[in-house]
């Protein structure tokens, strides 16, 4: 570090700069066209020339809620290997024939919902439609794939176990939620993933992969009066079935304090509450209180980090169920201030509480 190789750049206003001239203002996007087919099958459009390429996304009612009991981290798995082997093509053709049009192709699986999602450019949408329709339409589940992606799912979990945050997240799921599916994520567990067979991922397929459980949504460079077509083709062809229902109510959290010593130097604390679902009346609330508990600008991480340099991070999360969830707040200590950063948290609650949130911190 010396003078004579020291770079320095600024960016700073222009003196006088010019008025810009009056830009056109930008034309709204809208909202989706929503048509529900006579399989029950629902199709999305939303044409959007700004960016020349396509997006398709097809969801599907699941989650953790559908799951199989025996078997947690099926669906997961499931989901992955969708996107591998197809009667038609290997998984390494399916990516091959993704990647030579600079495409991709994934999958997704959360609390209450998994699907598959592709991108390309406009004039690859027959190429697109058809590795989407292999993959829903005609998987594979070949039992060497379905080897290495299991392999690969533990692989996961057991580095998931190696961090301290990560592990303590799981417990308090766990203690929250009880009994009920929400305990466990979407990975789901060790036993529950070697339990999983190729035969219980094909029977999950059929249960879920039905038309009246799908919705495809389309949005990026297109003419709807074109494509709308080949899409209503594609679901068409979806076997006949409703979707399921949203899964077991949640009757309540598992209240009480809990302790778990584990070998390392670091404290990890946890506080949840019982909260609003997606389709709750105050989810919206619950979007914007945990901004406003999260993220270095917040009074909680000013208070708790910053000025008395209690923890290493501390901030607010949910877990969000269809018509429950859980809202918590989680922090890195020290074993000896670990009390004392919980009394942070309710002071700063009881703060909110007492309408204590000013109007530009809203």
């Amino acid at each position: 570090f010396v003078p004579e190789r020291f770079t320095s750049v600024s960016m700073n206003p222009k003196v006088a700069a010019a008025a810009p001239a009056a830009a056109a203002p930008a034309a709204e996007l809208g909202d989706f066209s929503e048509e529900r087919l006579a399989n029950g099958a629902r199709l999305l459009l939303l044409p959007d020339k700004r960016l020349p390429n396509l997006h398709l996304r097809l969801v599907c009612l699941g989650g953790v809620c559908h799951d199989l009991p025996q078997a947690r981290g099926a669906l997961s798995l499931m989901v992955t290997l969708l996107t591998k082997d197809t009667k038609k093509r290997s998984a390494d053709e399916v990516a091959e024939a993704i990647e030579e049009v600079g495409g991709t192709f994934n999958e997704f699986s959360g609390n209450n919902t998994f699907g598959l999602s592709l991108e390309v450019l406009p004039g690859d949408i027959d190429r697109a439609l058809d590795v989407l329709g292999q993959a829903v339409l005609a998987p594979a589940f070949a039992p060497a794939t379905f080897e290495i992606e299991r392999e690969a799912h533990l692989a996961e979990l057991a580095e998931q176990a190696d961090d301290v945050v990560t592990v303590g997240r799981k417990l308090c799921r766990r203690k929250f939620f009880g009994t009920h599916p929400l305990a466990i994520d979407t990975h789901g567990t060790e036993e529950g993933l070697k339990a999983v067979t190729p035969a219980l991922l094909r029977a999950l397929h059929k249960r879920l992969l039905v038309a009246g459980n799908c919705v495809l949504a389309v949005t990026g460079d297109f003419e709807p009066r074109k494509l709308a077509p080949k899409l209503k083709t594609f679901l068409a062809k979806l076997p006949k079935g409703a979707a399921p229902d949203h899964g077991p109510a949640f009757a309540g959290p598992q209240a009480g304090r809990f302790e778990e010593i584990q070998p390392r130097q670091q404290a990890v604390v946890f506080q949840a509450y019982p909260c609003t679902g997606i389709c709750g009346a105050d989810h919206y609330v619950s979007e914007v209180a945990d901004e406003v508990f999260s993220g270095m600008a917040s009074n909680l991480f000013e208070r708790v980090r910053e000025q008395k340099g209690l923890a290493y991070f501390v901030r607010s999360s949910r877990v969000l169920g269809v018509h429950s969830g859980l809202f918590g707040f989680y922090a890195g200590t020290t074993p000896e201030k670990a009390r004392e950063v919980l009394d942070e948290i309710e002071a700063e609650i009881h703060r909110v509480q007492e309408g204590g949130i000013a109007p530009e911190e809203l």
